[in-house]
This record gives C-alpha cells, sequence and structure tokens, in this order.
C-alpha cells in the first residue's frame, strides 16, 4: 500500500523522535520499495564504565585476568589497548 508523502514525512519524524528518545537503538522505517535504518554516528553507544557496570560484578578475577580479557576481545574487533593498572 503506497503511502502519501506527507504520511511518509509525519512517519519518519515520529522516527527520528524515537531515535532522539533513545538514540542507542536504532529504528528501521518502511519508505516506498524502501526498508531503512535510522542510527546515531559518530559517537560510542555506551561509556565503557557504564558497560562494565551492566555486566555487574567481578567474580574474583584478578587484573591479570581482567586485562587478558579485555585483550582477547580487542582482538576479536575492540577498538583500544586496556590502560595500564
Amino acid at each position: 500500500m503506497a503511502r502519501s508523502a506527507e504520511q511518509i514525512a509525519q512517519t519518519l519524524e515520529e522516527d527520528l523522535m524515537a531515535l532522539k528518545h533513545d538514540p542507542s537503538q536504532p529504528v528501521k522505517a518502511h519508505v516506498d520499495d524502501l526498508d531503512v535504518e535510522l542510527r546515531v554516528v559518530g559517537k560510542s553507544k555506551t561509556p565503557l564504565g557504564d558497560f562494565m557496570a551492566e555486566g555487574g560484578g567481578w567474580k574474583g578475577e584478578s587484573p591479570e585476568e581482567i586485562l587478558r580479557i579485555l585483550r582477547e576481545t580487542r582482538a576479536a574487533g575492540g577498538s583500544s589497548e586496556p590502560p595500564k593498572l
């Protein structure tokens, strides 16, 4: 079913409002024959401290073990060297 340009614009405005409400979550939309995804770029999704806090407390790992985990994660696609302790 085709939508008018006014309906598409209104829907895209609503999608942008949803993206502004929660920039960490991409928004999917269907415009004419296109499925599109809108997302915020250029910012880290979650600050490192918040990300680590979400994972809960460490379960007795030593600092060396934590650094090993971080290095393995970086090798698998992470972006920066863990800080020196």
